[in-house]
């Protein structure tokens, strides 16, 4: 058989580079995480946790969107 004159470079399956494809799945694991934790305290506690427990676990929902708010930023100013 002959080989082809030209060798097929196999395409990446994504066009994101990988540093944004990571903040944007790291925020959304933070995002998720922290309304689970938040809902999860509200159900255990009788609907009165304390307020340094649902402070906490909205630091993490706020972390996980500023990951995700930094993954758009750097993908739109990259195209």
């Amino acid at each position: 058989m002959t080989e082809p004159e030209d060798p097929v470079v196999p395409a990446r399956p994504s066009e994101v580079p990988d540093d944004v494809e990571t903040l944007r799945i790291c925020g959304a694991i933070g995002l998720v995480v922290g309304g689970a934790l938040c809902v999860g305290a509200l159900l255990v506690d009788g609907g009165r946790p304390p307020w340094q427990v649902l402070a906490v676990f909205v630091l993490v929902v706020l972390v996980g969107l500023g990951l995700r708010l930094e993954a758009a930023l750097r993908e739109r100013s990259r195209s």
